[in-house]
Formats: C-alpha cells, sequence, structure tokens
C-alpha cells in the first residue's frame, strides 16, 4: 500500500477518490488546507497516529470511526501543531474512500 499524498494541492476544492481495504491507508494533507471531508458507502476506521498499512485495534488502539453511506468533516488546525496525515481503512473488506480538501480564504 502506498501513501496517498495531496500536499502538492494549490487548487481547491480538490476531491480524490480511491480504493481501499481494512488496512490503514495514509493520506498526506496539504499544509494550508482548512477542513477536509471524508466517506464512503463501507463503514470506515480513521485515525491520526500509526502508519500505512498498519491495522486498526491491532496496531493502531486509538480510532474513531464512520457508519457507511456517511460524510465526516474535520476542521484541521493551522500552524505548527497541526497534524497532516489520516489514516482511513474500512470496517471489513474493500470498499471506495472519497475525500474533499478544502481551504477557506
Amino acid at each position: 500500500m502506498a501513501t496517498i499524498d495531496l500536499s502538492d494541492t494549490n487548487a481547491y476544492p480538490r476531491i480524490k477518490r480511491v480504493s481501499i481495504t481494512a488496512a490503514a491507508q495514509q493520506i498526506t494533507l496539504p499544509r494550508d488546507c482548512t477542513k477536509i471531508t471524508f466517506g464512503s458507502p463501507s463503514a470506515l476506521y480513521w485515525a491520526n497516529e500509526g502508519a500505512d498499512g498498519d491495522a486498526f485495534d491491532v496496531d493502531i488502539t486509538d480510532y474513531s470511526f464512520v457508519p457507511a453511506n456517511n460524510l465526516l468533516t474535520i476542521n484541521m488546525e493551522v500552524g505548527r501543531q497541526s497534524n497532516r496525515v489520516l489514516l482511513i481503512g474500512t470496517q471489513s473488506g474493500t470498499g471506495n474512500l472519497s475525500i474533499i480538501v478544502e481551504k477557506d480564504r
């Protein structure tokens, strides 16, 4: 599995759709994005600490979830304390992940 690197984004909003599995898919976000929305027809787990390919509930123990057919929006912190990595995986099987990266004016 390879990291999805969106850090080169300079036109907003940016929409990305990728296939994912139950293993954590690492997504690197642009430094100047202020909001990210993601979801899937499949139920998801997500975290911001771990590594690409890690297993939720084994390698990654601090995580949250997004129910199937829902979107979650996260307002991003700006500055040096901003975490620009997300790890997302399906709760089981495979699925498609939709990501929307935005920047407020």
